[in-house]
């Protein structure tokens, strides 16, 4: 017994010895490769404390596929210096339906990289907010976060193509990986860039003749606008789900159409601070009738996250100055302190500024920011002494001139507004001049709109302090007239409508404010708002002038002139009920006056 127990106990420390020998080596090869792998992380700048095992997400292939759109989605959260593995399941039990899979990662706030690989190689890998890299088939991929503090939130995206969908990005020759499905975007100083690799045909008809640069291929570009200075993380993924398949960005985008000399697949943009876009680009095979979307980009053209004020059109400072402007005005809208003279100074000196602008444009002359300075400078300052000198002598045609530089702004401003293509139809200053010159004449001769005459130029410069005020884009019509100046391919730069939620309230403030001004005016000074000198007249003379018909609030006041058919206003409290004439209600108040005198 005791022999056999020796050999069999033996036996088991043999085994034992080679069991933890076993062990110990492969625990070893564990340790090399752990090391190789921190090592080459360490080599591009990650620390040897990355996780780069957390966790594994499923994107499965459903039983039922939505072609060429989304047929999975997920929100996750990638921890601080984490790997996660994105494994994709049940493509090929459908091989014979499907193209392609375009798996897309969109980052809110901070980049990340989605690679073929566990660790982030050149050629295998993409980094940025919004990425996505292509599978044939079953497989994996890994988000990787390499921020050493934050973790970031995520929308993990699954799109499935049919076999004649061209893959986007299939001759790219911008981005690192063979086959990128991504979009540039490139933020200049007045615009925005989203360029668009070239797409490959589908694989089963990649022939010698139909290889990059011979396919023939459309482009569709949509865009979408997101709420201005939202920067929430929910609107984030929302706006981008809106762009995500050529479906969804036919019914929520909008078309952009624009062509410039850049290549085809160039788009260029305004950018407009503290307002996202979204981008997408389609790749359209007409002979294959396949189509496929790349991924949606998004911009803020600005950094929300890092310097927020940067986001708003105007900082602090000159909000305050926009503020003193529209107390001003309100002001002189109600007492009209501010002499014609000084507002035909101010009124000529913008007309000369537009056009030096127009002409400049229309002669494609080359000039340096410097000379365009001078040129902008003399020009003004010539056309407002012309118009000071006119107001002296002709009254009436420096207020025609006045009224036709509010009505051009009017007409650019409403124009702008609801279509935002400012530069893009070619005729479109010709018909502001027209109905800018019509509107001119009308305030200025019809005797029912003569009283507008004494506040339209206060009126319009608290249009622009309102919005300066709130930080609005009713501006942006003047501030791309120069941008077209500058740059010549602006005709092809789309400019979006800039009616969002600030310049509503803008508008209604401004309306709000404007009426009550006006009231007061009516209030305040009945005779004096009513007179506009006309004709031709020495600065001496005192004589020439003319009164308006238009129907104010309470009284006779606003008709000085007793040559007039007196007319009857309102009814009196007399027992008889019947209308008092003008003459008496002036004599009425005729009264009160020396009454107060007393």
């Amino acid at each position: 017994m005791k022999a056999v127990f020796s050999n069999n106990s033996k036996k088991s420390t043999k085994f034992c010895g080679w069991f933890i020998v076993v062990l110990l080596i492969f625990r070893l090869r564990q340790y090399e490769a752990t090391n190789s792998e921190k090592s080459l992380m360490s080599n591009i700048g990650i620390s040897e404390h990355f996780n780069y095992t957390y966790k594994a997400v499923q994107l499965i292939v459903p039983a039922r596929i939505k072609m060429n759109d989304i047929n999975d989605y997920h929100e996750i959260v990638l921890p601080a210096y984490s790997n996660t593995n994105i494994q994709l399941r049940n493509m090929s039990v459908n091989s014979k339906h499907l193209g392609f899979a375009v798996i897309q990662m969109h980052a809110y706030e901070y980049n990340i990289t989605l690679s073929y690989t566990p660790s982030i190689l050149k050629d295998r890998s993409l980094t940025g907010i919004n990425v996505g890299l292509v599978l044939y088939e079953d497989g994996s991929l890994y988000a990787i976060n390499t921020h050493p503090h934050e973790d970031i939130w995520v929308s993990l995206v699954l799109m499935l193509y049919n076999k004649t969908a061209p893959v986007p990005g299939g001759c790219n020759m911008e981005f690192p990986v063979e086959v990128s499905p991504v979009m540039k975007v490139i933020l200049n100083e007045s615009t925005i860039e989203v360029d668009t690799p070239p797409a490959s045909v589908a694989k089963p008809f990649l022939k010698p003749d139909n290889q990059c640069g011979k396919t023939k291929l459309n482009y569709e570009s949509f865009y979408l606008s997101m709420p201005t200075y939202d920067f929430s993380q929910r609107t984030y993924f929302t706006y981008i789900r809106k762009l995500i398949s050529y479906a969804s960005a036919k019914v929520s985008g909008r078309v952009n159409d624009l062509m410039s000399t850049s290549p085809s697949i160039t788009r260029i943009y305004d950018r407009q601070n503290g307002r996202g876009m979204v981008f997408v680009t389609v790749a359209i095979d007409p002979v294959h009738h396949g189509f496929a979307a790349y991924v949606p980009v998004q911009t803020y053209a600005c950094r929300p996250f890092m310097y927020v004020d940067e986001c708003y059109e105007f900082n602090v400072p000159i909000r305050i100055v926009g503020f003193i402007i529209t107390i001003m005005m309100a002001a002189e809208i109600v007492v009209s302190c501010f002499p014609i003279p000084l507002k035909a100074f101010v009124c000529g000196g913008v007309i000369g500024i537009l056009g030096t602008v127009k002409i400049l444009k229309a002669s494609n002359l080359a000039v340096s920011d410097s000379q365009l300075i001078i040129l902008l400078v003399v020009g003004s300052i010539a056309c407002a002494v012309l118009l000071v000198v006119i107001s002296i002598f002709c009254p009436i045609a420096s207020i025609v001139l006045c009224n036709f530089l509010v009505g051009f702004l009017m007409c650019s401003v409403i124009y702008y507004g609801i279509n935002g293509n400012f530069l893009s139809h070619p005729f479109i200053s010709i018909l502001f001049v027209i109905s800018a010159l019509a509107a001119g004449i009308l305030f200025s001769s019809i005797r029912l709109f003569l009283f507008g005459n004494a506040f339209l130029f206060s009126a319009m410069s608290l249009f622009y302090g309102v919005n300066v005020i709130f930080s609005a884009r009713l501006h942006y019509s003047l501030r791309n007239l120069f941008l077209g100046l500058k740059k010549d391919f602006q005709e092809s730069v789309l400019s979006d409508s800039t009616m969002d939620t600030n310049e509503v309230m803008a508008v209604v403030s401004f309306g709000i404010i404007l009426t009550l001004c006006v009231y007061l005016r009516v209030r305040c000074r009945l005779r004096e708002n009513q007179v506009v000198r006309s004709g031709f007249r020495w600065p001496w003379s005192d004589h020439g002038s003319r009164t308006s018909l238009a129907f104010l609030a309470d009284d006779s006041l606003a008709y000085d002139n007793v040559s007039e058919h007196p007319t009857i206003t309102r009814w009196t409290s007399g027992d008889d009920d019947v209308f008092e004439s003008p003459e008496s209600n002036f004599r009425f108040f005729e009264r009160l006056r020396q009454l107060r005198r007393q």
